[in-house]
């Protein structure tokens, strides 16, 4: 059992403090949740970005393997083309499961009408026995311009989200500061409140227990009046103004029974 008053005080103060750092930790868990709960958003404005880049680079690859078939390496062209057109379907249908904007549909509904123009275009040279100034001509005229619109609307979206994952990074930076200085806030409070209620009840509890302790300890009769020095006009100086009044009454009880 604990028979010491400061370290009651103290004690309970570091309850205080315990206390009071639970709250700003639990209020910390609340704010991470906050971000948790937008990180599903830039997860799939990423993996947008990921599929439009994996369109790009196939984009890139199909009219390369089209140039291949028309200046006559046909072999290599119409394998290329082939899997550059499965890695565009794949990356578009990821694409329409990751939306999370307004305008995203638009952006994929315009590459996949232009995509399909462009890759007809593809297939109207390669399906024919061209030669090749023919299949050039037919390229400069007509399917090079589709492959430019195509990326144009690859891009369009792939800025649509990096645009938007930058601005959910910088909305969920600035919360996460406005979100922390609470907690910050609470635990410097604590911790001030805590120094400054030890200091109090130092001065004005424990220094006084203390003089009155030591005061009584060292008193004997010929002092007269108990003097413990205290300077505040509380209870505890008034416990001192009884303590000589008690010092008096028994030296009035003495006095008659020695005579």
């Amino acid at each position: 059992m604990i028979r010491s008053l400061q370290i009651k005080i103290v004690l309970s103060l570091s309850l205080l403090i315990v206390m009071l750092l639970a709250a700003a930790v639990m209020s910390m868990l609340e704010f991470r949740k906050m971000g948790d709960s937008v990180e599903g958003v830039l997860k799939n404005n990423f993996s947008s970005i990921e599929a439009t880049k994996k369109m790009m680079d196939a984009l890139e690859r199909e009219d390369s393997g089209l140039l291949l078939w028309i200046i006559g390496d046909r072999e290599t062209g119409l394998q290329t083309i082939a899997s550059s057109h499965a890695i565009i379907r794949s990356a578009l249908g990821d694409a329409g499961k990751n939306i999370t904007e307004t305008d995203e549909p638009i952006h994929i509904a315009a590459i996949t009408s232009t995509y399909a123009a462009y890759h007809a275009s593809v297939l109207a040279i390669t399906g024919e026995e061209w030669v090749p100034a023919e299949a050039k001509e037919m390229y400069d005229n007509d399917t090079k311009l589709l492959f430019a619109q195509t990326k144009k609307a690859v891009n369009e979206l792939m800025m649509l989200n990096q645009k938007q994952m930058y601005h959910q990074s910088g909305i969920i930076q600035e919360r996460s500061r406005r979100a922390m200085m609470p907690a910050f806030v609470s635990i410097a409070a604590a911790v001030l409140f805590a120094l400054l209620l030890f200091y109090f009840i130092r001065f004005y509890f424990i220094r006084p227990v203390q003089h009155l302790t030591e005061s009584i300890r060292h008193y004997y009769p010929e002092k007269g009046r108990l003097d413990a020095g205290i300077v505040t006009q509380d209870e505890f100086k008034r416990l001192e103004g009884e303590v000589n009044n008690l010092i008096m009454r028994l030296k009035r009880h003495k006095e008659p029974n020695n005579e």
